[in-house]
């Protein structure tokens, strides 16, 4: 597929095309039918007026063929740009109703006296390590074509960056009644990040950050739901043409003995020395908290060995956790599970214990996918701050192989009567194991040990207090 050469869009010498949508793509041609170009619509980012006084004109800005594969081939220091732009001349409808910015949205451009502070914030340590390319490659083009030249690019050296990040600057801006918009090239962990900072701040009154999530995760569950991973410039559009909705959030209180896996293996303390002793220990979340098969394999799977495969490191680490090399049994989970549900009175919350106290998998999502194609809970919808749980007992590990892959063909394990499968305000669980592997606790990537004799209790939560660009929510349904 023949690419256009990337035009200026401040230029007024480029050569015009004309173009018609022929099914999946773009067809453009120039005078006389030359310069023939096939753009697929998916690769479209978005249609800009052009600076000219032809009201016909616009810029298409779109991505490359084959940008993914490039962008995990190229080096850092490669003078490639894979974001590609053309003029056109009375673009079909169909192009200008899908992608059209008539002019930078507030979230991307100051309005009167409101000042705007944009940060761009890349996490090295994110999947498979493409965000720093991601960047120089295809953001940093793209916001100098739609003439975003001012904002601050902050790339993380630990684990703790995008926290100290949150602590230092964002929630002061925030303070001072300060709009920010976050261009997040991360996974889940990096959303959880600021979640968690903003709601562990003492002043209600912030200005919620608008958050454009990148997803260079490994399993982008977030992401996976809002279909920002459905084409390859689906992020980049949403980034564009979003609008920002207010996130739901989950938060976790722990016993105190809890610590915090950074990194994977470097143990912290959880407790927050800036808070009191009542709240010292709270967590926040806004994909998904889990105890079982699925924390441990988040937490096995978490090594450089297991993360050069990406997502199919799940997969890999489930397959020993269900099926032992060492010929051991699977292992049963032990734990007091209690339900938690609000009554009609909403400060009272009706608790229900569980019987059984052997468990296999227990997860609660805000979410309905923790991968593309890994659907856990097919009857959530993103962002509506419903929390279902997933669970089940200890039964036969080919068995366990199906229910989840019954997840990857749409979600159909929910349907099977192993699987307890509800709504839901909370839960907690008081861990009966000796044993702290099985003791390892995940909210949305994040795994955290709690003491021999310990608890986790995880409870809905009704502050709102950042947003993430989205396009239609009708889309994410």
């Amino acid at each position: 597929m023949e690419m256009a050469q990337p035009v200026n869009i401040i230029s007024g010498t480029s050569p015009l095309f004309w173009c018609h949508v022929i099914g999946d793509s773009i067809q453009c041609s120039g005078a006389q039918g030359q310069n023939v170009l096939r753009i697929a619509m998916d690769d479209v980012i978005c249609i800009l007026p052009h600076l000219s006084q032809d009201k016909s004109q616009y810029t298409m800005i779109y991505l490359r063929h084959n940008t993914w594969e490039a962008i995990s081939q190229l080096e850092e220091n490669t003078p490639a740009r894979l974001v590609a732009s053309i003029l056109l001349t009375s673009p079909p409808s169909i192009l200008l109703s899908r992608y059209l910015c008539a002019e930078l949205p507030p979230h991307l451009r100051s309005t009167g006296s409101q000042k705007l502070d944009i940060h761009v914030i890349i996490s090295s340590l994110s999947g498979t390590g493409k965000a720093r390319r991601f960047f120089s490659k295809i953001l940093q083009p793209l916001l100098s074509d739609i003439g975003l030249t001012e904002y601050e690019v902050h790339q993380t050296q630990s684990a703790r960056s995008i926290l100290d990040l949150c602590r230092t600057k964002l929630i002061v801006r925030a303070n001072l009644r300060i709009s920010q918009t976050i261009i997040l090239l991360s996974g889940d962990g990096g959303l959880t990040d600021i979640v968690g900072s903003f709601h562990d701040a003492t002043n209600n009154a912030l200005v919620p950050p608008s958050i454009a999530l990148i997803p260079l995760g490994t399993g982008n569950a977030m992401a996976s739901s809002l279909n920002l991973l459905s084409n390859p410039a689906a992020s980049l559009t949403t980034l564009v043409l979003g609008r920002p909705h207010p996130v739901p959030t989950f938060v976790t209180d722990f016993s105190p003995g809890v610590q915090y896996l950074e990194e994977g293996h470097v143990r912290v303390s959880v407790h927050n020395p800036s808070m009191n002793e009542s709240t010292g220990h709270l967590r926040y979340g806004a994909v998904v908290a889990s105890w079982g098969v699925h924390a441990s394999l988040v937490a096995d799977s978490d090594t450089p060995e297991y993360r050069k495969f990406g997502a199919e490191r799940f997969q890999m680490a489930a397959k020993e956790l269900l099926f032992p090399s060492n010929g051991t049994a699977t292992h049963s989970y032990h734990g007091k599970l209690t339900l938690l549900q609000r009554n009609t009175d909403p400060d009272e919350t009706k608790r229900k214990t569980v019987e059984c106290e052997k468990h296999m998998y227990m997860l609660a999502a805000l979410v309905p996918r923790l991968e593309r194609d890994f659907v856990i809970s097919p009857e959530s919808v993103p962002l509506d701050g419903c929390l279902r749980m997933v669970h089940f007992g200890p039964i036969p590990p080919e068995q366990a192989m199906q229910l989840m892959a019954s997840a990857y063909q749409g979600g159909g394990h929910v349907h099977e009567r192993e699987v307890f499968y509800s709504e839901m305000d909370g839960f907690r669980i008081d861990l009966l194991e000796a044993d702290e592997r099985w003791r390892r606790i995940c909210i949305d990537g994040r795994i955290f040990v709690i003491e021999e004799g310990g608890w986790v209790e995880v409870r809905k939560e009704s502050r709102r207090l950042v947003g993430l660009l989205v396009r239609s929510m009708d889309d994410m349904e």
